[in-house]
């Protein structure tokens, strides 16, 4: 009961302090007299475009936030289509990954061999060092939220599976 009494008004001074103020919208938010950008994506308003030239055709991607070529965090989703294979490659930095829909079938190694995945359902979380050499290949359409430091490199373990070479 005291902790009652006293948690109370300081949550009441803290929330009616000017210096705490929250006035939102669906874009800003202010607090403290800055701006902060709060992102707010509903699945069914978010827009795809084309995936980078780093991926094979038939990927769409959606940067939820931040900028990928830019330093610093961001978040993007990847669409895939069923069967939409990646081939073995690394990042400089660490890749963290969750299933939003679909299965990716995720293996590791310097070969592609589709036999040598573990299935990832909805859900799964993978989190993936440096230099690390996975592969994948799809189960029904797949999306999938990436997280990581930009700027995201995408460098293939067999440069004739890079996308960016075959179109040269």
């Amino acid at each position: 009961m005291i902790m009652r009494l006293v948690l109370v008004p300081a949550l009441l001074l803290l929330l009616a302090s000017p210096s705490r103020l929250v006035t939102t919208n669906a874009k800003q938010t202010a607090v403290s007299g800055s701006q902060v950008q709060w992102h707010l994506f509903k699945p069914d308003e978010i827009a795809w475009r084309d995936g980078p030239s780093s991926l094979l055709p038939g990927a769409k991607i959606a940067i939820l936030e931040g900028d990928p070529t830019k330093e610093g965090f961001f978040t993007m989703r990847l669409k895939l289509p069923n069967g939409y294979r990646v081939f073995p490659h690394w990042h400089p930095r660490t890749e963290r990954l969750t299933i939003i829909s679909g299965i990716v079938n995720l293996g590791t190694g310097e070969r592609f061999n589709p036999k040598a995945t573990k299935p990832l359902s909805v859900g799964s979380y993978s989190s993936m060092p440096p230099k690390m050499a996975p592969f994948a290949w799809m189960s029904g359409e797949t999306v999938i939220q990436l997280s990581s430091l930009g700027p995201w490199e995408v460098v293939y373990v067999n440069s004739a599976d890079d996308p960016r070479m075959r179109a040269k």
